[in-house]
């Protein structure tokens, strides 16, 4: 059962049985399982959950290439015997894979002759999968063996039966997010968030943004406005220049009126434009100090409002008010005043991630979103107990490889993964490159089984959905690729929870 019990050790926060209901399973446990090692070892771990029965042992039968994922593999299958078998680079060759399963077959009937022997085939490669069957089937003394495989379809185990089609029986094993980042070796450079900051608030920020002009203005906003004034633009050597934060003790005010931006230009060109003295040019005043003048208009040029904008960002400037994050005659916002209120309001959120007031620039620059999603996610597993086991936003991961990604939010329903990539942006082309990523890092944690949803502010999901199935060969009706406009943020929990349902329905046997 998922506790949300605050920022603490996201491990220790649940405790998710990795057993089922083994009854339907009883009958096929095995005292030897062997699993053929791929990429992705979740199928492997589900399986050895079920099928094993207990003292047990579990075979893992890998390449060279996957040597890695059976060492992780064995970590994670702990109180489980387990005992690795190399192919080497000969993943691909009948007679070596054979020879392997059935000599470590041998050895184990000669001092356990009754001993029962099963092969899942769900992952390594397709000639592991034939020859590894066909080494056990033909072993000497090995009497009925059972073969099995994890259907990432209908999420289903089928059983294979002689001279008739496979049993099929549901699969109802619940696994939480870190263990299947675990399985695949990846460790979070920050813990998780699992309590949604402020999510009254970033509900009427949905609500608004369901309006794509409220959506272009406040993004105009955050660019133009909000970010000058919590961020300089840096040049780096032989890097991109990027934005960096401003120190802590320069981040404070940011204009929310349009008439302070007006002010804050005018008195800039006082200070700056004063008579120079005598025998210094302008273009003089404003070298000095590296075009610091020059750059400070620049910046308060940027802040000038677009009168089209005005009326659309005053309706975020009065749901601010609403809510006592905004006195009415305040002409600008203090992000500190901002980072206070929302500590205040709800104490058990203090923690460093709202410590600095850099921190409230995030959440009204778009992280409201994925504080939104998450708090959608957990209202519909209070509404519909058992529909999610596991969930959280903020996953910044680095695998072994030194990469560095992040999930947005994540879930888990029973042991398949949803991925859902969240921005406010409106562009199409930073929409599609994010759902394109979250869909590949999903595919690699999860398998084939996992499901990827964008929430954005595109007003054309559907067209960005049908294109990104065409780019990865995903059917059109196929639910494993969704993406969620700006028209679907006001009921989003609804959206998502139709979501898991065609999914259900989509792959149903």
């Amino acid at each position: 059962m998922l506790c949300n019990t605050g920022y603490g050790n996201f491990e220790k926060r649940i405790h998710l049985p990795c057993d089922m209901s083994t009854s339907e399973f009883d009958k096929y446990k095995v005292d030897h399982l062997f699993l053929l090692i791929g990429e992705n070892p979740l199928p492997n771990y589900v399986a050895a959950q079920i099928l094993l029965k207990e003292d047990g042992t579990v075979y893992l039968v890998h390449s060279t290439d996957t040597t890695s994922k059976a060492a992780c593999l064995q970590r994670n299958l702990k109180g489980v015997k387990v005992k690795l078998i190399s192919l080497k680079t000969h993943e691909a060759n009948s007679c070596v894979i054979k020879n392997k399963i059935q000599t470590e077959v041998e050895n184990i009937l000669t001092k356990h002759p009754k001993h029962t022997f099963g092969l899942n085939y769900t992952g390594g490669t397709k000639a592991m999968s034939v020859h590894g069957y066909r080494a056990l089937f033909e072993a000497s003394g090995v009497q009925n063996p059972v073969f099995s495989y994890l259907d990432a379809r209908s999420l289903q185990m089928f059983i294979d039966r002689d001279n008739d089609s496979p049993k099929a029986e549901a699969v109802d094993i619940k696994l939480s997010l870190k263990k299947i980042f675990d399985l695949h070796d990846l460790r979070w450079e920050t813990e998780p968030i699992t309590v949604p900051i402020l999510p009254e608030l970033a509900i009427e920020f949905a609500k608004l943004h369901t309006d794509k002009k409220v959506v272009f203005a406040w993004r105009w906003w955050c660019d133009n406005v909000l970010k000058p004034a919590t961020k300089v633009f840096k040049k780096k050597l032989n890097k991109p220049p990027e934005w960096e934060w401003k120190k802590d003790n320069q981040i404070d005010k940011v204009a929310l009126k349009a008439d302070i931006a007006v002010q804050n230009l005018n008195k800039a060109l006082l200070d700056y434009l004063k008579q120079p003295e005598e025998g210094k040019s302008l273009l003089e005043l404003f070298q000095d100090d590296n075009y610091k003048r020059l750059k400070d208009l620049c910046d308060f040029y940027n802040g000038l409002w677009i009168p089209e904008y005005l009326p659309h960002i005053e309706k975020v400037t009065q749901l601010l008010k609403e809510r006592k994050y905004l006195g009415e005659s305040d002409p600008e916002l203090s992000l500190k005043q901002f980072t206070e209120k929302a500590q205040l309001e709800k104490p058990e959120h203090s923690c460093q991630w709202l410590e600095k007031p850099r921190k409230s620039c995030q959440w009204l620059d778009g992280i409201w979103l994925e504080h939104y999603v998450l708090h959608q996610l957990q209202e519909l597993s209070r509404k519909f107990p058992g529909l999610i086991n596991d969930s959280g936003m903020s996953f910044n991961v680095k695998d072994t490889k030194k990469e560095k990604f992040e999930f947005d939010v994540a879930f888990v329903k029973n042991y398949q993964l949803f991925a859902l990539s969240c921005t406010t942006d409106a562009s199409k082309s930073l929409c599609k490159s994010k759902l394109f990523e979250a869909y590949i890092r999903a595919q690699q944690l999860g398998g084939e089984q996992a499901r990827v949803a964008l929430v954005c502010c595109y007003d054309n999901p559907e067209e960005l959905e049908a294109e990104l199935k065409v780019d990865t060969e995903v059917k059109k009706e196929d639910p494993k690729i969704i993406v969620f406009g700006c028209k679907h943020l006001d009921d989003i929990q609804k959206y998502i929870k139709d979501w898991i349902d065609d999914n259900n329905r989509y792959y149903a046997p």
